[in-house]
């Protein structure tokens, strides 16, 4: 019984190192993404990120930030994560041109 175990525990392990890492991976995006807009906006404090979707087969993506400071209506954004960039509102070019469709 115990031979078992050691095929249980090494793929518990791999599964855990997979999907545990991309979680890392999405957070840090994440951060990046917050980091570009704080950035561009010129402020001192984190944006909220909301509703999120990979698009470009991975490549970007699209989203609406929300600043707490300024009220309560959401502005689009289209991040790039091939040349970490970010574009905002919803008539930037590369956000209508990804994000739209």
């Amino acid at each position: 019984m115990h031979n078992l175990y050691i095929p249980v525990v090494a793929i518990l392990v791999a599964f855990a190192a997979i999907f545990g890492g991309q979680a890392i991976s999405d957070s840090q995006v994440d951060d990046d993404i917050n980091a570009l807009i704080v950035e561009q906006l010129g402020i001192d404090h984190a944006v909220e990120l909301q509703s999120m979707r990979d698009v470009q087969h991975g490549y970007g993506v699209c989203g609406r930030y929300l600043d707490p400071a300024a009220g309560e209506a959401t502005t689009a954004f289209y991040y790039s994560e091939v040349n970490e960039r970010v574009a905002l509102g919803e008539h930037a070019s590369a956000y209508e041109r990804h994000c739209t469709r």
